[in-house]
């Protein structure tokens, strides 16, 4: 269950579904042809999230003719008139597990500067906008005080995990300068925040409290929560784009060469023939024919799915079927910069697998040891990639729904294309 995080201050809960489908090109490869694919911070712990799908929902489906969307038999692109809007949409934030209660920890989202921390008098987790209101010094590099509330490190103003203002310590005992802590400036800016399947998500809107508590996080495949089914989890920040992210994460047929003798070997690359069937403000979806079987789906802003099923035999216990859940949240923290978490799951090997059972030992850190050789085989290929990329127009989707980029807060076109060129000269020296 989804728990939104504001029972104290202001009534929250959630309540959005999740579309799902099936491919022939890539709507977010920014060449014509479409690909699907598997898969910080600073001193103070960080932890990753888990995600969730709708609890009916175990593998993508078709998004059908519905709720205004018509399909364009050519093109496979669904018909509407709507606008995708960025700041109308949960995003995960962290895993929990990665997080530590007792420190403030910085995060950007869409460009934005935020600071989350634990309210453990109400006992959920909150995100401010990382500036203090006194003299805008960053709340992050603050610490929670003795009654809980989180304190800012320049002049020891304390807050409440509503915003409010508890504390001033230069304040006089009576007079004007005592009823200052009471004043609506005084307050910190607080977004929506929700808990679901071990992540913490965040509203990047802080007037938008009634459609965050009208709208559900995306969930992950109902398989996660199954006791044949073993899990793993995975977050990292990387420098390179969202839209870099998205199309590399959507791209099954680089995983044999980019991977090699990782996940995928060069000798066993091969066609593969996915059929785009539904696409529109939403996201989009499609899968191929043969074994394995590859369905994938795209749920915008930024959750992409990956079911892989393979057919096989094995001696004594005969025909099985195995199948691999690779669930991947790749959130635009600011231009160049992108969290990848990435939530995994599969009926077979379990052994190998991190888990609570007695029999699973393998540590959670060796999963990730495999899984930055993935994101270490990636990163020098996209970022060179995305050099020449950012002179030139984006994928199909960004283009027709998402206005060519996501919509960062205080960045004008100009102004982003500068900050990634930046970026990517720095990296490049």
């Amino acid at each position: 269950m989804a728990l939104l995080l504001s029972t104290t201050c202001i009534s929250k809960s959630a309540a959005e579904t999740n579309p799902k489908t099936h491919f022939k090109s890539s709507p977010f490869s920014l060449t014509k042809t479409f690909n699907p694919k598997l898969p910080t911070k600073r001193a103070r712990k960080i932890s990753p999230l888990h995600v969730a799908a709708p609890p009916s929902q175990s593998q993508p489906s078709v998004r059908k003719e519905e709720e205004g969307f018509g399909v364009d038999d050519e093109s496979g692109e669904e018909v509407s008139d709507s606008k995708f809007t960025w700041r109308d949409h949960w995003y995960p934030v962290s895993l929990l597990e990665d997080l530590d209660p007792l420190l403030p920890t910085p995060f950007q989202l869409l460009g934005r500067d935020l600071v989350l921390w634990f309210d453990k008098v109400n006992q959920e987790w909150v995100a401010f906008d990382d500036k203090c209101p006194h003299r805008l010094a960053p709340l992050s590099e603050g610490r929670i005080d003795e009654n809980g509330h989180l304190q800012c490190s320049y002049h020891g103003w304390s807050f409440d995990g509503c915003g409010s203002c508890t504390r001033i310590p230069q304040a006089l005992p009576e007079g004007p300068e005592a009823r200052a802590v009471k004043s609506p400036r005084a307050c910190a800016t607080r977004f929506p925040t929700m808990v679901s399947q071990g992540l913490l998500f965040v509203w990047p809107d802080e007037n938008g409290w009634e459609r965050a508590q009208a709208t559900k996080p995306p969930m992950l495949p109902d398989d996660f929560n199954k006791p044949e089914f073993s899990t793993v989890t995975i977050q990292r920040d990387l420098f390179y784009g969202y839209d870099t992210l998205m199309e590399n994460v959507s791209d099954p047929s680089h995983i044999d060469f980019a991977h090699h003798k990782v996940t995928g070997r060069r000798d066993r690359a091969k066609p593969l023939q996915f059929k785009l069937e539904s696409s529109g403000p939403w996201g989009f979806g499609g899968a191929n024919d043969g074994n394995p079987r590859i369905t994938a789906e795209f749920v915008a802003p930024c959750y992409y799915i990956n079911k892989v099923e393979i057919d096989t035999k094995l001696p004594i216990v005969g025909d099985q079927k195995w199948i691999i859940w690779i669930c991947s949240f790749n959130v635009p923290m600011a231009p160049g910069k992108t969290r990848s978490i990435v939530c995994s799951a599969r009926n077979f090997f379990q052994f190998t697998m991190p888990g609570p059972a007695w029999w699973q030992v393998i540590p959670r850190w060796h999963e990730h040891w495999t899984s930055n050789k993935v994101y270490d085989g990636d990163m020098i290929v996209l970022q060179g990639q995305e050099k020449t990329f950012l002179s030139q127009s984006h994928g199909s989707w960004l283009r027709r729904h998402g206005n060519s980029k996501p919509e960062w807060f205080g960045l004008t076109g100009k102004t982003t294309f500068a900050i990634n060129s930046f970026i990517k000269t720095g990296d490049a020296g």
